[in-house]
């Protein structure tokens, strides 16, 4: 049942890149270039999970496991940096000023940083068979998932602010269901449903980035409290 999910996870995936790759050569974003890296990210992923049991455990399995992990710690914590960039684009007030995409350059490197120690610096991979597929895992983690949890938190916060300002309430719907996928109990189940959502989150990110470029994102308009004066 797995590999068959990884398998349509990766063409999902695959459909999103090139989706990705066509927003970013009509306008060429960071925030866009940063979403396709994270979608490249999880392609790949899911693509070496769905040939996991064609390579078998071996020393070719490993080297193409290991990028896995390094994607996910060096990649994904760029996410913050975007949903800034989003943000701004969306016309949120918070988001204009310079200082906003400083702090998402900063808190997007001390988020990989840390994930560069609590999971790449003394990483060790191990083969396993996860619901019948063949995979390398990492051994001895301990620990929250940090760059996971603060990465996709952080989209969630950012999103509520797309429900609030432009009423755009999908980003939190796909952030909910994510961290609905990572608590499923079980490791097989988590891994290969709570793979759904995070298809559904990119989707969604991806989708709002084109609205963005096509203005299609109303804003709600502001209190007379909120305008200012002169």
């Amino acid at each position: 049942m797995s590999i068959l999910l990884y398998a349509l996870y990766t063409f999902l995936y695959l459909l999103l890149l090139v989706w990705g790759v066509r927003l970013w050569w009509a306008a060429r974003r960071l925030s866009t270039a940063i979403f396709l890296a994270v979608t490249f990210g999880v392609f790949y992923d899911n693509l070496i999970l769905a040939l996991g049991n064609v390579f078998g455990a071996g020393d070719l399995l490993w080297a193409l496991s290991m990028p896995r992990f390094v994607l996910h710690q060096l990649v994904l914590p760029w996410i913050i940096l975007a949903m800034v960039e989003l943000a701004r684009q969306a016309g949120q007030g918070w988001a204009q000023p310079r200082r906003a995409f400083w702090g998402g350059v900063m808190l997007s490197a001390a988020v990989m940083l840390a994930g560069v120690a609590t999971r790449l610096a003394a990483l060790t991979l191990a083969p396993t068979v996860m619901d019948g597929v063949v995979r390398y895992v990492a051994e001895a983690v301990s620990g929250p998932p940090i760059v996971s949890i603060v990465s996709i938190g952080f989209t969630g916060v950012v999103g509520l602010g797309f429900w609030r300002t432009n009423r755009w309430p999908w980003i939190t719907v796909a952030v909910v269901l994510a961290f609905i996928g990572e608590s499923i109990p079980d490791e097989a189940w988590r891994r290969a449903v709570g793979s759904a959502f995070e298809v559904v989150l990119m989707a969604v990110l991806l989708l709002t980035q084109q609205r963005v470029d096509n203005g299609q994102l109303e804003q709600r308009p502001r209190r007379a409290a909120d305008a200012p004066t002169s």
